[in-house]
C-alpha cells in the first residue's frame, strides 16, 4: 500500500450582505496543515484576530507534526491554540480599536502514517466525507448547540434560531482557550470539508455531500459550495476548505 497523499483547494468569499470578509484561510498541501478562522468584533478587528489565529496556529504545526507521535503532536495543537489565543489578547490591548475581537478556529492535520487530527474552537466545522456519506466531526461551541444537548430544541430549530450566532468557546476571550481534539485513520477516497458558518448556516449537509461527490475537481467544488451559499441568502462571509485523500502516484503532477 502506497503513501497517503492529498490535494486541496480553498475559497474564502464576503457574501451578498457584508460589507468586509473577516474570515482567514490556510492551505498548505506540502505540510498537510489546513485552518479556517472566523473572526468577530468590528472595525476590521474580526480580520486581524482570524488572520493571527491562522498564521499563528499554521506556523506552530507545519514544521514538527508530521514527524512527532499523536500524543506530542496533540499537545502542539493545544499550545499553539492557547499561544494565538494569548497574541489575540495582547494586541487588543494594546489597541483600544481591537478590543473583544476574537475568533473561532478549525485546524486539520494530515499525516503520511494516514492519521489525521482536527483541532476546533468555535462554530466552524470539520466534516468528513466517507463512502457516499457526510459526517459532522466536530461539536458546535455555541449556545444554540448547548440547548440541543439539553433537548430544549431540535436540532432543525437550532438550524435558523435567532441566536445562532453566539457562540461559548473562542480565541481571543480567556487566557487558556481549551480546543477539542479528534483524530482517527484516513482511507484513500475520503475528503475533509473544513467551513465558516457563512457555509453551514446557509446550505444543508444533503447539498455539501451532493456537490462534493459531484465535483472531482476541488477549486469548482469551492466554488460551487459558495455559490449555493450565496444563492441561499450569503449573509455572512463564507469560507471553504477541501482536502482530498489519494494514494502516492494517483495523480499527476498536474492534478495537485
Amino acid at each position: 500500500m502506497g503513501r497517503f497523499r492529498w490535494k486541496c483547494a480553498a475559497l474564502s468569499d464576503v457574501g451578498r450582505v457584508r460589507r468586509s470578509n473577516e474570515d482567514s484561510v490556510y492551505c498548505s498541501e506540502e505540510t498537510g496543515v489546513f485552518v479556517v478562522a472566523d473572526g468577530m468584533g468590528g472595525h476590521a478587528a474580526g480580520e486581524v484576530a482570524s488572520a493571527i489565529a491562522s498564521e499563528w496556529i499554521a506556523e506552530r504545526l507545519c514544521a514538527v507534526c508530521a514527524v512527532m507521535t499523536l500524543e506530542e503532536a496533540e499537545d502542539r495543537f493545544r499550545t499553539a491554540f492557547v499561544e494565538a489565543g494569548r497574541e489575540i489578547l495582547r494586541q487588543a490591548a494594546s489597541n483600544t480599536a481591537q478590543l473583544g475581537m476574537g475568533t473561532t478556529a478549525t485546524v486539520l492535520l494530515l499525516r503520511e502514517d494516514g492519521r489525521y487530527i482536527i483541532g476546533h474552537i468555535g462554530d466552524s466545522r470539520a466534516y468528513l466525507v466517507r463512502d457516499g456519506a457526510i459526517r459532522q466531526v466536530t461539536r458546535d461551541h455555541s449556545w444554540v448547540q448547548e440547548q440541543v444537548d439539553r433537548g430544549m430544541i431540535t436540532p432543525e430549530q437550532a438550524r435558523n434560531h435567532p441566536q445562532s450566532n453566539i457562540i461559548t468557546r473562542a480565541l481571543g476571550t480567556e487566557p487558556y482557550p481549551t480546543p477539542d481534539l479528534y483524530n482517527g485513520e484516513m482511507r484513500f477516497g475520503d475528503a475533509f470539508l473544513l467551513a465558516s458558518d457563512g457555509l453551514t448556516d446557509m446550505v444543508d449537509e444533503d447539498l455539501m455531500l451532493e456537490v462534493i461527490e459531484q465535483e472531482e475537481d476541488l477549486e469548482r467544488c469551492a466554488s460551487r459550495l459558495v455559490r449555493e451559499a450565496n444563492l441561499a441568502g450569503g449573509i455572512d462571509n463564507i469560507s471553504v476548505l477541501l482536502a482530498r485523500i489519494g494514494e502516492d502516484g494517483a495523480w499527476t503532477a498536474d492534478d495537485r
